[in-house]
């Protein structure tokens, strides 16, 4: 029996397209099949998505990749590319947006229905609500950088979506978000541990932002 999923097919050769649609809907019960950028991002906004397969070359319209940096910063869903360019110029920005995924054409039934469940299955594990007050809020812990305090508000960073300001304290955070992803490092300041680059008994670092350690909260 297919599993409950909506996945969205970014393709503009119909031929292909109907293909790698009939693949999936052995396996999953719901489709979107579109053929550019416009009618990808229409149909993002008017139904939930769980996953999007992109192909990166799009005729007449903005390319796949802008369509997964668009994912990246509104939509915090997976998605895998379809693609036949394996060039070193394409790879490069296709890394730069962290896909689930990258698939080369022609598409073996096997290989994009093992990396969509792959995806799924990571999405479901990262992917937080966090409940702030009478609101909601969808958190991909594997995206969140760290966390800053200022007054009776933190500002959550990410490494593609924009800020997210929250009224909160560290304590509420701390009681729903993982600890895998959220280690507070002193009184003002939570930082995820996988993106430690540097170390010291005094400081962390996250690429070139330094974060001083309290050892009341982090003995390292």
């Amino acid at each position: 029996m297919p599993k409950q999923a909506n996945i969205l097919i970014v393709e503009d050769e119909m031929l292909i397209a109907f293909s790698i649609q009939k693949m999936v809907l052995k396996h999953f019960n719901g489709t979107h099949v579109v053929k550019n950028y416009d009618e990808a991002i229409q149909a993002l906004e008017r139904q939930p998505i769980d996953l999007a397969l992109i192909d990166i070359t799009l005729n007449n319209s903005k390319s796949g990749i802008d369509i997964a940096q668009q994912i990246n910063k509104k939509y915090n869903i997976p998605f895998i590319y379809l693609t036949a360019s394996t060039d070193e110029a394409t790879l490069t920005k296709v890394i730069q947006t962290t896909p689930n995924a990258y698939i080369s054409k022609p598409v073996q039934e096997t290989n994009v229905i093992t990396a969509i469940k792959l995806a799924l299955a990571n999405a479901t594990t990262n992917n937080i609500v966090l409940t702030v007050g009478k609101k909601e809020y969808h958190i991909n812990m594997e995206q969140f950088l760290f966390a800053e305090s200022e007054g009776v508000y933190i500002t959550l960073h990410f490494t593609f979506s924009p800020p997210m300001l929250l009224r909160t304290t560290f304590a509420q955070l701390q009681t729903q978000l993982p600890k895998s992803n959220f280690k507070r490092i002193n009184k003002s300041e939570a930082v995820n541990p996988k993106y430690i680059t540097k170390k010291d008994s005094k400081w962390v670092s996250l690429d070139k932002k330094g974060f001083k350690i309290s050892k009341t909260y982090w003995e390292i």
